[in-house]
């Protein structure tokens, strides 16, 4: 069953070989122990997680139902601008993450929330008015002043529905659009909706409260910058008039009118000089042809004047005529002499006006020549002037252009000022509803089934580590391997624990027993009346609890086969680890194969072994050892078995205990049992409370040291191991009992029941939990 395998002697652990990465391990993590933990641990997991989730429906159940209306809004980046209508009708503003979050933190504004308040009479709905709470007195206490003093009810009233309602409101962005959800949640799904849709329409008119008292103070300082533009304008231009009055400086469509009769004098000298010089060129050409002798008709004013081309062309004409009438009637006709004559005065007339001409143009370049002087005496006179008065005309126009930039600058805020004011009466908000929040169908809160598979999967997590923090600080011993692992010796076996039921059942057939016991004839109780557990190994043999006594049997015959081993002491750390049980049924095991062996109960304060067999014993240990009974006398014999049974009857001289267990006489004893008995099994009193125990290890050829599972602690072993340290090299083993086979298989399998059931051995019921 739970056992050892002890065909091979026990292993001492190998010294650890140095290497270059020595005390170190890579991390393991055994999935199948987790399990185990959780399995063994399973009331630390589900604990937690029926608690928090019986929070969580409780919580469920009690809170107020709310139900939530959403509507939309979009923050639009164009800005209608009707005024200003030299710009497009949109114009763009700032559409960065900044813009439209601040966007977002504006609609939850306590301004806009006061609006809100006030426009549906929040304050006098129950839903948004203050209610008391059962902790508020102790609230109270701890504060030094009421939160509203110096406060009028009113507000106070109006500050707790706005706190309301911020804590009832969510306005979230919609991923990275311009689009901004306004969640409103309350009790009744049409009150939702109507206060989703007033926070949306009261962002508006904060919007256009904004801008028009943004406008309107614009307009005020625009109001205030054109006075001052105004007299600064009249002042710089008075300075002009009165320089140009100081200076005698007279101005004709912007330029002084010295500068403008230099202008034109300039004009009109050019055009004298170019009159000049045709004047002079005819009247050179003149002369040259007067030098010459040449014809005079030959002049470019001859040939242009209208005159002397008619007299021509009246010349041409007669010229023909005489040609016609003289190639008619002759050289002599008198006709012909008529014509001649008329050719002769045209000639003259001709000769005539190219003489005036010619005189002419001597007289016009002479005219040309005083006009040009003229003219220059005129401009060198205004050239004069102008030259006096240059230091003022640069003065005159720097104050110019100064009451020009006055001038400019009244005229634009002037403009501005006349847009702002048309402004104020066409602001529009920046922003519209894409949709209005209509009427909920569902609640949204509480969310039942989120709220309790968090809290189950909360109260899992929770108690998942709860389990493993319980396991890893749970010191007790319950494994085999534990067991080796602290002690240093072999685990042996694991002896079960057996059902109270079948226990019960087991102390109900000693009943009919129990008319047929006479204490004063019989010191041996039958074994009916016995403790059930006391001969449970050899009346119930194919239990697990008789195959771990086997077990442990085993393993002392074959510690019998290496060396003499007479005495075997049985005993443990502290007391209540079923030490006795084990004593018996081992002792009992022996017997029934045959081997005569005595079980000596050793613990003479607190002899349970006595109580169990024979609990009106009048002789035992002590007796026999002060020579009061002989030893034969104290030795009871159960004869069904052939076990010797050497008991202890209670003592109360506790000073006569300690010296025996460290007298001669106790040595003796043993002396004269192990000519007597092959096997001697001495059940101990516990070791650390108790020095009897480490007294009488010195006297045991082998101990077995009892471990009860799930009970005794880590630190017990230890200690117990360092009391046994003299006589280490006698510890046979450690033997776990009182092992519930049920939970044993969630830390070790292959030593549980469950493994064990295959085979086939009988009354695997008998080792269930108790």
């Amino acid at each position: 069953m739970l056992q050892r395998n002890f065909d091979q002697p026990y292993p001492a652990a190998p010294e650890p070989v140095p290497t270059a990465v020595a005390g170190w391990q890579a991390p393991t993590v055994d999935l199948r122990e987790m399990a185990r933990i959780l399995r063994r641990r399973w009331r630390a997991v589900v604990l937690p997680a029926a608690v928090l989730g019986g929070i969580a429906l409780a919580y469920v159940a009690t809170a107020t139902t709310l139900y939530t209306a959403n509507s939309t809004v979009l923050v639009d980046p164009r800005r209608a601008n009707v005024v200003e209508t030299n710009q497009s009708v949109l114009t763009n503003f700032g559409t960065d993450d900044a813009t439209i979050e601040s966007q977002t933190l504006l609609i939850q504004s306590l301004s806009i929330l006061q609006r809100v308040v006030d426009k549906l009479k929040l304050t006098q709905d129950l839903e948004f008015m203050p209610k008391p709470g059962l902790l508020d007195p102790i609230r109270n206490l701890f504060r030094s002043s009421s939160p509203v003093d110096g406060v009028s009810p009113e507000d106070a009233a109006r500050a707790y529905s706005i706190y309301l309602l911020q804590r009832r409101m969510k306005v979230t962005r919609q991923g990275t659009t311009f689009l901004v959800d306004i969640a409103v949640s309350s009790e009744s799904p049409q009150k939702a909706a109507t206060i989703a849709n007033a926070v949306a329409d009261a962002y508006f008119e904060e919007q256009v409260r904004a801008k028009f008292d943004a406008t309107r103070i614009a307009a005020k300082w625009l109001g205030g910058q054109i006075d001052a533009l105004k007299n600064r304008v009249v002042t710089s231009e008075q300075a002009v008039a009165d320089y140009r009055s100081a200076n005698n400086l007279a101005v004709s469509q912007g330029v002084t009118v010295n500068d403008q009769q230099i202008t034109d004098l300039n004009s009109k000298l050019i055009a004298a000089r170019v009159q000049t010089a045709e004047a002079r060129a005819k009247f050179d050409q003149v002369q040259q042809l007067a030098k010459t002798g040449g014809d005079a008709g030959g002049l470019n004013a001859a040939v242009s004047s209208e005159m002397v081309t008619k007299l021509r062309a009246q010349y041409a004409d007669i010229a023909k005529n005489e040609a016609d009438l003289t190639s008619k009637y002759g050289p002599r006709h008198p006709q012909v002499a008529n014509v001649r004559a008329q050719l002769k005065d045209t000639q003259r007339l001709i000769n005539e006006e190219i003489g005036r001409i010619v005189q002419g143009t001597a007289h016009d370049y002479d005219v040309a020549k005083s006009r040009e002087a003229s003219l220059q005496d005129s401009f060198d006179k205004l050239q004069g002037v102008s030259s006096t008065s240059g230091q003022a005309v640069v003065r005159l126009h720097e104050l110019q252009r100064e009451a020009e930039a006055n001038r400019t600058l009244y005229e634009s805020y002037l403009a501005r000022s006349k847009e702002t004011t048309a402004q104020e009466s066409l602001e529009m908000p920046d922003s519209r509803i894409v949709s209005f929040a209509s009427i909920p169908l569902k609640p949204s809160a509480p969310k039942t089934m989120l709220i309790l598979g968090f809290a189950i999967l909360l109260g899992l997590g929770g108690g998942t580590v709860l389990a493993f923090l319980t396991d890893y600080l749970d010191g007790r011993i319950k494994t085999l391997e534990q067991a080796e692992e602290i002690s240093g010796v072999p685990a042996l076996a694991a002896l079960p624990s057996i059902s109270s039921r079948e226990l019960a059942g087991r102390a109900k057939r000693g009943r009919t027993e129990l008319g047929n016991y006479d204490p004063r004839t019989m010191r041996l109780l039958p074994a009916a009346l016995q403790p059930p557990l006391m001969r449970y190994a050899i009346e119930e043999p194919g239990t697990f609890f008789a195959e771990a006594i086997r077990a442990v049997r085993l393993a002392i015959q074959r510690a019998r086969k290496i060396d003499t081993v007479k005495v075997v002491l049985v005993t443990s750390g502290l007391e209540s680890e079923g030490k006795t049980t084990f004593a018996g049924n081992l002792a009992l095991s022996f017997a029934t194969l045959g081997i005569k062996t005595l079980l000596i109960d050793g613990d003479l304060r607190n002899p349970g072994l006595t109580r169990a067999v024979s609990p009106n014993a009048d002789a035992g240990l002590l007796q026999v050892a002060t020579g009061e009974v002989t030893l034969e006398r104290a030795i009871l014999l159960d004869r069904s078995t052939g076990l010797s049974i050497l008991p202890s009857p209670a003592i109360k001289d506790v000073d006569a205990i300690t010296e025996l267990m460290f007298s001669e006489q106790i040595v003796e004893i043993l002396d004269r049992l192990k000519s007597h008995y092959e096997l001697i099994i001495i059940d101990s009193p516990p070791l650390i409370p108790l020095v009897d125990g480490p007294a009488l290890a010195e006297l045991a050829d082998r101990i077995l040291l009892a471990m009860a599972w799930n009970q005794t602690p880590r630190e017990v072993v230890a200690h117990t191991m360092e009391l046994l340290a003299p006589v280490h090299d006698r510890i046979l083993g450690t033997v776990l009992t009182q092992v519930d086979l049920s939970k044993i298989r969630f830390y070790d399998y292959y030593r549980s029941s469950a493994y064990l059931k295959p085979y086939g051995v009988a009354a695997a019921s008998a080792g269930a939990a108790r």
